[in-house]
């Protein structure tokens, strides 16, 4: 009898063990939900800006190499200040590092659910890294575009008001500083340096996003969670 009680009371033990860290399992895979959404919005604006800058680098090239390319100063000035512009993203990562950090990735029973997890953050630590590259042509860019545009130009394009800014293209038709084949050659090698670190940051933000969007839904079918 003395044995059969002390069983059952070790099962019972047990059992309300598991029950909590059940619990607790489904609160970080809520809290994880959350952290995918919020990853997923700034991917999507990311992603916009990153397409939106592709679309104005393939405009402003064929502008360049045009004969006529002294004609559009104003469009070659609104698009080249507009591509500079840099695309961010925050990963808001606070679950995975709580179950990291404390050790409780253990709690995740299901072992595609823990692969998947881990999958996502690899995949997002190797995209903020990549930024380094972005970080690096992006800078090049300006630096040869610092060469070529005139500041005062730049300047009149922007407007300020309640705390943020907007472009707008220069009046009449502003010229390049340097007009020179060679000089315009080297412009349109940096936009393509651009073009392609551009494209190569969008494709890894999509994937990463489809990804996040996967996760969310696995989630939410595993621990039947809205």
């Amino acid at each position: 009898m003395l044995f059969l009680a002390v069983s059952l009371g070790f099962f019972v033990e047990n059992q309300r063990e598991h029950m909590i860290e059940h619990k607790r399992e489904k609160q970080y895979m809520r809290s994880m939900i959350q952290d995918l959404r919020s990853d997923t919005m700034q991917l999507a604006k990311s992603i916009d800006l990153l397409q939106k800058r592709e679309i104005m680098i393939d405009s402003l090239i064929p502008l360049l190499g045009s004969p006529d390319f002294k004609l559009h100063g104003n469009e070659i000035y609104y698009l080249a200040r507009r591509i500079s512009f840099a695309a961010y993203f925050f990963p808001n990562d606070r679950t995975i590092l709580q179950l990291k950090n404390s050790g409780s990735l253990r709690l995740i029973s299901n072992m595609n659910i823990s692969d998947s997890i881990m999958l996502y953050d690899q995949e997002m630590r190797n995209l903020l890294y990549q930024f380094s590259d972005e970080f690096a042509i992006r800078r090049d860019y300006m630096q040869v575009a610092r060469d070529k545009f005139n500041g005062h130009v730049y300047f009149s394009m922007f407007s300020y008001k309640n705390d943020s800014f907007t472009i707008t293209a220069p009046s009449g038709n502003p010229q390049l500083f340097k007009q020179d084949a060679h000089s315009i050659n080297e412009f349109v090698t940096q936009l393509q340096y651009l073009r392609n670190v551009t494209w190569n940051q969008r494709y890894r933000e999509e994937d990463l996003k489809g990804k996040a969007s996967n996760l969310i839904r696995l989630l939410k079918k595993e621990y039947n969670l809205n």
